[in-house]
């Protein structure tokens, strides 16, 4: 089948457009992709606990930590920024925790203690209008 001289232009286009709908539309399910893995599931007083990040891409701007239901300044742990001498930089809410971020997102919390248990959330900019998010809840049991 021929496709008329006149109407090859709109074609063209309108293929183009489809395709940068579905990689706008691969990209945003992608961020579904994210998740935080508790190793232990459980974890108990004074043991320490890995935040494994998920589904990270390659290359990102930065990730930030946060602990409780909201995400700003104050409930901040720490903001690491790949490629610098100094990657980590404590926030507000890190007090006397002992808290370690990895290149990879993730976080370790050395020995946890039954204060530190509730929502942990981590925000990973991957651009300026780009932010991949994903939150986990953590209970410390106190040892019986």
């Amino acid at each position: 089948m021929e496709i008329p001289m006149g109407t090859q232009g709109c074609f063209s286009k309108s293929l183009l457009l489809s395709a940068s709908i579905l990689v706008l539309w691969m990209l945003q399910g992608s961020q579904a992709a994210l998740h935080i893995q508790k190793i232990p599931e459980q974890p108990q007083k004074n043991q320490d606990l890995l935040l494994s990040v998920q589904g990270v891409p390659d290359t990102f701007q930065d990730f930030n930590w946060y602990l409780g239901e909201e995400m700003y300044g104050g409930t901040r742990l720490f903001t690491y920024i790949p490629g610098i001498q100094r990657p980590q930089r404590d926030g507000s809410a890190m007090g006397q925790r002992d808290i370690v971020g990895f290149p990879n997102g993730s976080m370790v919390l050395r020995r946890a203690q039954p204060t530190d248990s509730g929502t942990y959330q981590v925000a990973i900019t991957i651009n300026s209008e780009w932010t991949m998010k994903a939150k986990t809840e953590v209970q410390v049991a106190g040892k019986c």
